[in-house]
């Protein structure tokens, strides 16, 4: 085998040196601060050169700072009252399901239970005002209504502390009675029971 000659050495020696890996690589940190530092230091020299000229610009790019901070400002509160209006008209649209086969919304349910009153039907008063009652619940938060839950798991699920609790109560005592047990119930009492009713679905909607 015949022995490389220094120069064959020091050209394979290169081609390795050559290689990317073996490249220095260019650290862009110090060169960023480097260039920052330099642009502030003419700055400050030309203001020291200018001082007239340095104050009127150290004005102007105050205002556009203070313009540049009320553009930011002003976007994000629009950002915010959008995302705010996209989700209050989800919660509008939200699919009314406790009035499903009763009404389109809870005027017309209102006035089903009304009219049931007027026409002595009972039962489908109570049923009625029951379900309107659910759904303001819902509306409201203090329920969740779901088709297979009970009435006593809205009795448990509503807080004892909300002032619609008791009419809930109230309400699910004429609904057992009425719709389950199917015995007789005072009108005045449904009227009264639905009169609340109405209160809440305002109340909700305020």
């Amino acid at each position: 085998m015949t022995a490389a000659t220094p120069e064959e050495i020091r050209r394979i020696t290169q081609n390795v040196l050559d290689r990317p890996e073996f490249l220095p690589r260019l650290d862009w940190t110090p060169l960023i601060f480097e260039t920052v530092w330099k642009w502030l230091r003419q700055i400050a020299e030309w203001s020291a050169r200018n001082p007239d000229l340095s104050k009127w610009l150290i004005i102007v790019l105050s205002i556009l700072l203070v313009l540049l901070l009320a553009h930011i400002i002003y976007t994000v509160v629009r950002e915010f009252m959008s995302i705010r209006g996209r989700d209050s008209a989800h919660v509008r649209q939200r699919p009314v399901s406790a009035l499903e086969g009763i009404a389109e919304n809870w005027s017309d349910a209102f006035r089903v239970a009304r009219a049931a009153l007027d026409a002595g039907d009972l039962y489908k008063a109570v049923w009625v005002t029951h379900r309107i009652l659910l759904w303001v619940l819902d509306r409201m938060e203090q329920i969740k209504f779901v088709r297979w839950k009970t009435n006593s798991d809205y009795l448990r699920e509503c807080r004892e502390s909300s002032p619609a609790a008791a009419t809930l109560m109230e309400l699910t005592d004429a609904y057992e009675r009425v719709i389950y047990a199917h015995r007789h119930f005072d009108r005045q009492e449904v009227v009264t029971l639905l009169a609340r009713v109405e209160a809440l679905a305002a109340e909700a909607y305020q």
